[in-house]
């Protein structure tokens, strides 16, 4: 069976406005606020100390050490969420997230799907610098390792592996989910790069954190959703794996 990128891209549009779906992207936007505001004070002081103006003014005043570690802790609070999020969208769960989503299996879990996303990051960017094809063969190919790890408890070498056998057939259509679903985040992305045109020129430079959250919540979540669907459409098929 063959991934229906309609079915998917739609599946996960329901999956995406559903009430589940609206509680977790309202987490991922403040989370995701806190750490752009902590990460833009960090980067304040950086070019500070190398005598560089301020690049974004932030709306707080905290030393360099507090934001960093409040950009440590909330990009762990995001791994945690996004965890959350897949085993959410991929049980199809639209009225309430369950309790044991959010602790069962977290301290196997986050570590592997931490490390899994960042192997995985590391080999597609080296694969799309290198060579272009290669990169993208990566890209498809291990779509779905957080979901392997997120739903299945898998190690992330296995998730890899798993992921890989799933993908195999429909790599294809696996690209032309994504490239719908980067293309809506495009799309997103130029209305953003609008609006802060018209804050800079308001003198609102300071709200530039909550802004990039308003844009980055809703699409990174639709695109866990509409991969969410779609994993669960090639695994509900019965797809042999490696």
């Amino acid at each position: 069976m063959s991934l229906r990128i309609g079915a998917a891209l739609k599946s996960g549009g329901y999956r995406f406005v559903s009430r589940s779906g609206a509680l977790l992207t309202v987490g991922y936007l403040v989370l995701y606020a806190v750490y752009q505001t902590g990460f833009n004070v960090v980067m304040n002081a950086f070019y500070a100390r190398v005598g560089l103006p301020p690049a974004i003014p932030t709306p707080v005043a905290v030393p360099a050490s507090v934001a960093a570690v409040v950009v440590a802790a909330s990009l762990l609070a995001l791994a945690w969420l996004s965890l959350v999020a897949i085993r959410t969208f991929v049980a199809d769960e639209r009225d309430a997230i369950p309790r044991g989503f959010w602790t069962d299996g977290v301290a196997w879990a986050l570590p592997n799907l931490v490390v899994g996303g960042l192997l995985t990051s590391l080999l597609v960017t080296v694969g799309l610098v290198f060579l272009l094809v290669p990169g993208l063969f990566l890209l498809v190919g291990l779509a779905f390792v957080a979901m392997y790890v997120a739903v299945e408890g898998d190690d992330f070498v296995t998730a890899m592996r798993r992921s890989w056998g799933l993908a195999r057939g429909n790599r294809l259509s696996i690209l032309g989910l994504f490239v719908v679903v980067t293309a809506l985040g495009g799309a997103v992305g130029v209305v953003f790069g609008l609006v802060s045109v018209v804050t800079a020129l308001a003198g609102l430079e300071a709200l530039t954190p909550l802004l990039t959250a308003v844009i980055v919540a809703p699409v990174t979540m639709y695109n866990v959703a509409a991969v969410s669907a779609a994993f669960d459409q090639l695994r509900g098929a019965g797809r042999p794996e490696l």
